[in-house]
């Protein structure tokens, strides 16, 4: 407790990246340079496929989105880090089963249970694939809280004031700071993230994204650089998105309906 009998309050960074893809070894040897947390999203219903029409919608054919396959992700890849849940086959949840719970408890369980077996980890959340307001609803949501481990999913929607720095309200929808894409604004938004004294609440800034998004526009050197200056700041605390989870649970609900 600080000396004027106040609350102390905290700043907290985490970032996540989606579909288990071997970019995410780049990443990883960054965050390990540097001591950062972070959260890999991970399809087991995808092991080993390559989706070269991403590189093709982006306007960049060629660019690389090649899943790692089970041997390797069970040989100890992402050991150290964050691994949860992306579904078995990233469907849109409300686009594909909006009505159907045992689909959604089949895409969304048997995920968190292949990343379990393959990790010796149980995973406590996801993030939507697609990311979308309409790719998720709250029968989608009620279905997933009450069948399955999960207990917070993000959503590919930045948070509308995200210089606020805002924690979720609730975590079943909870919205990124900026999207690693970003990067410029991921930047400016760290310093001032950085310079930020928290007066009256904790604060959060988080950062999400794709590892092909750091070789689609040439963002690995701003990347890193990114990490190295979060990483620096002493009064920042880095945190995977289970380990936010895990301080915040009985504080923010898991649903807000």
């Amino acid at each position: 407790m600080p000396e004027n009998g106040r609350k102390a309050f905290s700043k907290y960074f985490t970032m996540s990246f989606d579909d288990g893809i071997t970019q995410d070894a780049r990443i990883m040897d960054i965050c390990r340079k540097y001591n950062m947390p972070c959260t890999f999203n991970l399809n087991t219903g995808l092991f080993g496929v390559n989706w070269p029409w991403v590189g093709e919608v982006l306007g960049k054919p060629g660019l690389s989105h090649q899943r790692y396959t089970e041997e390797e992700i069970r040989s100890g890849i992402y050991n150290g880090f964050d691994a949860e849940v992306h579904t078995l086959c990233h469907p849109s949840l409300a686009g594909n089963y909006g009505d159907n719970a045992e689909a959604l408890i089949h895409e969304v369980g048997d995920d968190a249970k292949n990343i379990e077996a393959l990790t010796g980890v149980a995973p406590l959340g996801m993030a939507y694939p697609g990311g979308r307001e309409e790719d998720t609803s709250p029968f989608v949501i009620k279905t997933i809280v009450e069948n399955t481990p999960v207990r917070f999913a993000r959503l590919a929607v930045s948070q509308k004031n995200p210089e606020d720095f805002p924690l979720p309200d609730c975590f079943m929808k909870w919205y990124p700071s900026l999207a690693v894409v970003e990067m410029a604004r991921c930047k400016e938004l760290a310093k001032s993230f950085i310079a930020a004294v928290p007066v009256d609440r904790d604060l959060l800034f988080y950062v999400w994204g794709h590892g092909y998004d750091l070789d689609s526009e040439n963002l690995w050197d701003e990347f890193e650089e990114l990490v190295a200056m979060i990483s620096a700041a002493p009064d920042v605390k880095c945190v995977s998105n289970a380990d936010f989870y895990t301080l915040f649970k009985d504080k923010i609900p898991a649903v807000n309906f």
